[in-house]
C-alpha cells in the first residue's frame, strides 16, 4: 500500500515537457517572430493568417506547396521529412530557427519531443489561433 501511494504521489506532482508544447500567453512572444534557415534563408513570420508574410497565410509564399522557402514544401530542404534542415524532420539536426526582435525563441520543428527549444508550426497555429 504504502508502494501504490508513492507512486500516485510521484504521478500527481510530475511535469511532462514535450516539443513544441505552447500556452496561450506565450503567443505574444512568438508574433511577428521571423524564421530563419540554416543559411541565413528568410522563411517568413510567425503570426495571424492576415499578415502577409505569415507562414500561416494561405496567399502567402511562405506557406505555399510550391516555394522553395516555404517549409510546407514536402519537396523543399525546409519542408521534406528527411533533411537535417527540415521542420518536419523530428530528427534535425539544424530546423529553422526563430528569431524575435529580443533573440533566439527556439527552432520550428516537429521533435524530438525531450527538446524543449523546439516549436511545432501546428501547436503554435492553433494554440495562437492564427488560422
Amino acid at each position: 500500500m504504502k508502494k501504490f501511494l508513492n507512486v500516485l504521489f510521484a504521478s500527481l506532482f510530475t511535469i511532462n515537457i514535450y516539443s513544441g508544447e505552447m500556452n496561450s500567453w506565450e503567443c505574444s512572444n512568438f508574433q511577428d517572430a521571423k524564421i530563419y534557415g540554416d543559411d541565413y534563408t528568410y522563411l517568413g513570420k510567425l503570426g495571424p493568417s492576415w499578415m502577409s508574410d505569415s507562414i500561416f497565410n494561405s496567399s502567402s509564399s511562405y506557406s505555399s506547396t510550391w516555394s522553395s522557402d516555404s517549409i510546407f514544401n514536402d519537396s523543399s530542404r525546409f519542408g521534406n521529412t528527411y533533411s537535417s534542415t527540415s521542420v518536419f524532420n523530428d530528427g534535425a539536426s539544424n530546423p529553422p530557427k526563430i528569431i524575435s526582435d529580443s533573440g533566439l525563441l527556439g527552432y520550428l520543428s516537429v521533435g524530438p519531443s525531450w527538446d524543449s527549444d523546439r516549436y511545432s508550426p501546428y501547436d503554435i497555429k492553433y494554440t495562437c489561433d492564427w488560422d
